[in-house]
């Protein structure tokens, strides 16, 4: 089989202590197509459903796809129900799980093809060569508030608007560990 032919998810079913009806298996099979939109290929899926005493209809699902597992149970007195809730818990976690993804891709997208980071502009004048690799907004903030920045940041310095002063301050880490904070006079 060539590569880029995709199989058919694998759907086993078993039903414990009634006979399976073709009418749950479409109903499962189609179920299990929207969940699959949100994770992409889904190798295997087992749904297991369990006719107990008392009328309790009883649906479990798990699904395998390449490197993510999900599982889900739902019970009520309606297996067609029981099934609904079980796939719509396991459509959540596969929409959250996308997210995941996508979170991630355009972090990963951010940290490597910011144009300010990657192409820095840069002007000569009087033969010093000045380049501009980034530039920040920053909002009005206390030193201390500046300070506790800086410390949990992996930067060497912090440029801050002063709430107190109104002013543009620095705050810089030390070669001795401290802190410290450049105030302009006016």
């Amino acid at each position: 089989m060539p590569a880029n032919v995709e199989t058919p998810m694998k759907v086993h079913i078993t039903s414990r202590h009634e006979k399976l009806t073709s009418g749950l298996k479409t109903h499962i099979e189609d179920k299990l197509a929207r969940v699959e939109r949100y994770l992409g290929k889904v190798k295997e899926a087992h749904v297991i459903l369990s006719f107990e005493r008392k009328k309790l209809h009883v649906c479990e699902v798990t699904l395998s796809s390449k490197n993510l597992k999900l599982s889900a149970k739902a019970s009520s007195h309606d297996m067609y129900q029981s099934i609904d809730v079980a796939l719509q818990r396991l459509e959540k976690q596969a929409h959250k799980q996308k997210d995941i993804r996508v979170e991630r891709h355009k972090a990963d997208g951010r940290r490597g093809l910011s144009p300010r980071v990657s192409v820095p502009e840069t002007r000569k004048v009087d033969g010093i060569e000045i380049v501009r690799t980034s530039s920040a907004s920053y909002k009005p903030m206390g030193i201390e508030e500046a300070a506790l920045q800086l410390a949990s940041s992996k930067d060497e310095f912090l440029v801050f608007s002063n709430a107190d002063s109104n002013g543009t301050c620095v705050v810089y880490k030390r070669k001795d560990g401290r802190i410290g904070l450049i105030e302009p006079e006016y």
